[in-house]
């Protein structure tokens, strides 16, 4: 009896100690977080209003999971690693807020607006993490003159940016700064079509 009772005590602790397995709990980031050291600067209302669109996102960015490119053709999506909010919004706020941190003659609106004189249309056909160490930003822009000044070119980016840290917090921060780059490209492309 002393022998039966001993092993349904070691049986109960052996089966309490697998079942507290500590499952992972899931980590949700933020793009923009509201805690970035940004300056903004308050741009003159009197200057020429931009709107920026992001028309499209890939349908693989569509969903909370972030994306890890295990190969050239294939993707993983993290169970445990979430995007706090929609991908598409984040991008855009971000490009907005980097766009008007920066000291120049436009300010920079997410939504189009009667009053905008140009738009600035953004598709992202790439936005993740890849197996060789870096993050990636690609796809193409175009600068929409209301005006019709100046002829519609497009302009393709394909930045990256390469991860010296394991893990998901240092990517999503070098895929804030990726945003940043493609901010300072946006304003050097609408300076130049200005200035002509």
């Amino acid at each position: 009896m002393k022998q039966a009772l001993i092993i349904l005590s070691v049986s109960i602790m052996l089966m309490t100690a697998c079942s507290s397995n500590n499952t992972p709990k899931t980590q949700y980031y933020l793009l923009n977080s509201p805690t970035l050291k940004n300056s903004v600067v308050v741009n003159n209302l009197n200057n020429p209003r931009v709107a920026i669109t992001l028309l499209e996102l890939p349908d693989y960015l569509k969903q909370p999971s972030l994306v890890l490119q295990l190969s050239d053709h294939q993707l993983h999506y993290s169970h445990f690693h979430m995007w706090a909010d929609p991908l598409q919004s984040s991008i855009i706020e971000s490009l907005t807020q980097d766009l008007n941190t920066k000291n120049n003659p436009h300010n920079y609106n997410v939504t189009l607006s009667s009053s905008a004189e140009s738009e600035v249309i953004i598709k992202i056909t790439g936005f993740h993490s890849t197996h060789q160490s870096q993050v990636i930003l690609a796809g193409n822009y175009w600068l929409h003159d209301k005006n019709k000044r100046a002829s519609e070119k497009i302009h393709h980016f394909n930045l990256a940016i390469a991860l010296d840290t394991d893990g998901y917090p240092h990517a999503v921060a070098q895929m804030r700064n990726l945003i940043t780059q493609l901010a300072h490209e946006i304003n050097k492309s609408l300076t130049n079509v200005n200035s002509d």
